[in-house]
């Protein structure tokens, strides 16, 4: 089995940083993928004051929740022992990585909900260029059962677009307006370059906070595609109120433009010295 040692390669920072996104294979053991599958029947059985069910009734599922690792011991074992944080933190260039979100992604079979197009910078009190998810699947994914994709490149274009609700595509009004909303992708798609790759369990995809990216359909008649992201911060991030913050269950005692380093953002992993 892979390690973040031996996974993230010169040649895969080198790739993270020009495309925004790149596939890490064989990161997790079998352990930790069955440690995740645990916590997430527990977290879907309990679900946390910021779960959400996008899918209409009969059309599946599609559940999110936020924050398991406060409740959840597998979740809190994963982000704290696993290869997630110093993988995370080796592509970002970073001697630490701060733990911003853990976010839960399940798409139950015949869930007709795509993940729209979308960023994640605009959804967190988190700014800087040291900032990166881990989607991590626990199921085979692929375009049939809702891999994750993202547009090659994008986060180099100095754009912020206004949140929407990943699940519904509405634009969130309350949210702060940016760069307006989001390219519609679809409707161009010799335009942008639009990258995916099918993954096991064990693999995972990173990507740049401010990469376009979005989610297939399940269309599967019988697989399920469960998955976390998970989202670390690194040296140069600091604390950045937002109007817009879904995720977030209590204010931290930060200073605007400060560092992360708190209970809510702890530091998971650092560099030995």
């Amino acid at each position: 089995m892979n390690t973040a040692s031996t996974t993230i390669t010169d040649e895969t920072v080198a790739a993270y940083r020009r495309d925004g996104v790149v596939p890490l294979y064989g990161l997790f053991s079998e352990d930790w993928i069955e440690l995740l599958r645990e916590g997430t029947e527990e977290a879907m059985s309990e679900p946390g004051p910021t779960s959400k069910n996008y899918a209409p009734e009969g059309k599946g599922k599609f559940f999110t929740d936020h924050f398991m690792y406060r409740r959840i011991e597998a979740f809190r074992k994963f982000t704290f022992e696993s290869p997630a944080a110093e993988a995370a933190a080796k592509l970002m260039g970073s001697k630490k990585a701060n733990l911003f979100d853990e976010h839960l992604l399940v798409k139950e079979p015949g869930t007709e909900n795509p993940t729209y197009w979308h960023q994640d910078h605009p959804y967190f009190e988190v700014a800087g260029e040291h900032i990166v998810s881990l989607w991590i699947p626990l199921d085979p994914a692929s375009k049939e059962t809702g891999v994750m994709k993202g547009v090659r490149g994008s986060h180099l274009w100095g754009k912020t677009y206004q949140p929407i609700r990943i699940g519904l595509g509405d634009l969130v009004e309350e949210a702060e307006k940016y760069d307006g909303p989001a390219p519609d992708v679809e409707a161009e798609p010799d335009r942008y370059e639009v990258v995916s790759w099918d993954l096991q369990p064990g693999d995972c995809v990173a990507f740049h906070a401010a990469l376009l990216h979005g989610a297939y359909a399940n269309l599967s008649p019988q697989v399920r595609r469960r998955a976390l992201a998970v989202r670390f911060a690194g040296d140069d991030a600091v604390w950045q109120p937002r109007e817009y913050i879904p995720s977030v269950p209590d204010t931290p005692d930060l200073t605007p433009g400060g560092p992360l380093d708190s209970d809510q953002y702890p530091v998971v992993w650092r560099a030995e010295t």
